[in-house]
């Protein structure tokens, strides 16, 4: 029956739909009315209520629905149409019938059956779905998603066109407070064991006040003939040519549709990774939001580009914001952005971009953190858990361009950054030059042998160290144990491994005083944490 909810956990009935049935993709738009059945637009409106009453949320004019006919009823599919973009599927006498329980550190929705985990990629916290399982993996059994029996009230229609096939984003269909919430619980979740029963004290995710036109930096790959875009979920090969993209600022976009008229008028060659011809790769495009200068960097194989400069021109009379245009030469077949030359086009090779009162120089390959405004944020809880006096020192692990260690400097008597790039070292240097900090040092180290390398009486009052996603591992760990600072800083984007080297730290008498999830990355799964630590007595 229309509307009904079935039970979780049960076989879905057949339907009586033959194998040669085809499933309509209806748009709602009237334009598109003719073409997919509805001959008018009173059937259109007939079959639009139907599914406003039993979806209960909004159909956007550019929204769209799947509707078919069983035993002489219509029930409503609440899938993808032109905004949501995902594959649709018959039921069949396979296919269950799921209570969706929250969202997974991989994107999926969770929900069990018969006590076995079903992770249901594009379904929401809080509703009933129709799901076809597919393949058991390490990370649980995969079901494919295909129908919305009872949605949830936390589903929204996705923002973006492109939704649904674009690997960009996995949670626009989730309202964001909700995807902020499931980002909480992912946190308290996995760190839990570590409590040993007891209730961990896990803060309220700060989230973002604004979760659109966040990133400061996009990387947007070419595919012939003349694609521009993100890549499509899933896939390495297959470029999605990106129209409208709602994480960068508007400005970022204007500049990629210009990028795209200029190769399309020249008839560039764009570069096919599965084949290694071709010529241009990728399209980076950074920007200080604090201080409004944009960097475009266009990246090619090796060869000559003739129409460089005027490229560069055309861009600069459209945006003349625009500090820094270089062409940078990728010479290996790896798609990630890797140069072995660059040449600038115009202004300079950096850009200047602000983090409350210190300022970094960002260049082309420069780590540094997409979301300006969060991370703002995360200094600030940093500076907290550090419970600094003016008096310490510190040693800042995996220290990049400096973030930390100069932020922090003002608040210390001595601060040492290390990273194994240096690159990174040789920026923060830099960037403690150009704020005028004399107390901050850098050193280009491995961290994994740092304990050899420090002289024998070292002492440090906090560490502070922000590994990659596979975590800073056991070694680094126990060489923080012998530092025995009383206090440590973790911050993390990766709360599985986050768990794996806490552990350490609390097998050593080392006591998590605060745990604090931040969004940096809205729309996906990705959270931060920073984690304070207190050296307690072995008594």
């Amino acid at each position: 029956m229309l509307g009904k909810t079935a039970a979780s956990g049960q076989i879905a009935e057949p339907r009586g739909i033959g194998d040669d049935h085809e499933v309509p993709r209806l748009p709602v738009s009237a334009a598109a009315c003719s073409a997919s059945g509805l001959e008018d637009l009173d059937q259109r409106r007939s079959v639009d209520g139907v599914v406003r009453e039993c979806a209960q949320v909004p159909l956007s004019q550019d929204a769209a629905i799947c509707v078919h006919e069983w035993s002489n009823s219509v029930s409503r599919w609440v899938l993808p149409g032109p905004c949501y973009n995902m594959p649709v599927m018959r039921p069949t006498d396979r296919d269950v019938v799921l209570r969706v329980e929250g969202l997974s550190l991989g994107g999926s929705g969770v929900a069990h059956l018969n006590g076995v985990e079903i992770l249901v990629a594009g379904a929401a916290p809080q509703e009933t779905v129709r799901a076809r399982l597919t393949r058991p993996s390490r990370k649980g059994t995969q079901a494919q998603l295909i129908a919305v029996e009872d949605p949830s009230p936390v589903r929204v229609a996705p923002r973006c066109p492109h939704f649904g096939i674009c690997g960009g984003c996995l949670w626009q269909h989730v309202d964001y407070a909700a995807q902020a919430q499931a980002k909480e619980t992912i946190v308290a979740e996995r760190l839990a064991p570590l409590g040993g029963g007891a209730a961990l004290p896990v803060r309220p995710i700060v989230a973002m006040d604004d979760p659109w036109a966040f990133r400061n930096k996009m990387e947007f790959s070419f595919q012939p003939p003349h694609r521009l875009g993100l890549h499509q979920r899933g896939r390495w090969d297959e470029v999605i040519d990106v129209q409208t993209c709602f994480l960068p600022s508007q400005t970022v976009m204007e500049i990629v549709a210009a990028v795209r008229t200029f190769v399309v008028e020249h008839n560039l060659v764009c570069y096919n990774t599965r084949t290694h011809e071709g010529f241009l790769r990728h399209l980076v495009v950074r920007e200080g939001r604090a201080t409004g200068e944009l960097m475009v960097a266009i990246v090619t194989a090796p060869g000559p580009f003739a129409q460089a400069h005027a490229l560069a021109d055309t861009l600069v009379a459209q945006h003349p914001q625009i500090a820094s245009i270089l062409w940078a030469i990728n010479a290996t077949h790896s798609d990630a952005v890797e140069v072995s030359e660059s040449h600038v086009l115009h202004g300079r090779p950096f850009i200047f971009e602000r983090l409350g009162r210190q300022t970094y120089k960002v260049g082309l390959l420069t780590f540094f953190q997409t979301n300006t405004a969060q991370a703002e944020r995360m200094i600030d809880v940093v500076a907290e858990f550090a419970h600094l006096g003016g008096t310490e020192r510190v040693l800042d692990l995996y220290c990049g361009v400096g973030t930390f260690a100069l932020a922090l400097s003002a608040q210390a008597t001595e601060v040492i950054g290390v990273d194994a790039s240096v690159a990174s070292v040789e920026a923060a240097r830099e960037n403690a030059v150009l704020n005028g900090v004399s107390n901050a040092t850098f050193q280009a180290l491995e961290v994994g042998h740092l304990e050899g390398q420090l002289p024998p009486e070292t002492r440090f009052d906090v560490v502070i160290l922000d590994p990659p996603r596979a975590g800073a591992g056991a070694r680094v760990m126990r060489t923080i144990v012998r530092l025995a600072p009383p206090r440590v800083v973790y911050v993390s984007c990766n709360p599985t491994t986050l768990a794996a080297d806490l552990q350490e730290l609390i097998s050593a008498n080392y006591a998590i005083e605060a745990i604090q999830p931040l969004d940096l990355f809205p729309h996906t799964y990705h959270v931060e944490c920073v984690v304070g630590l207190r050296r307690i007595s072995a008594g």
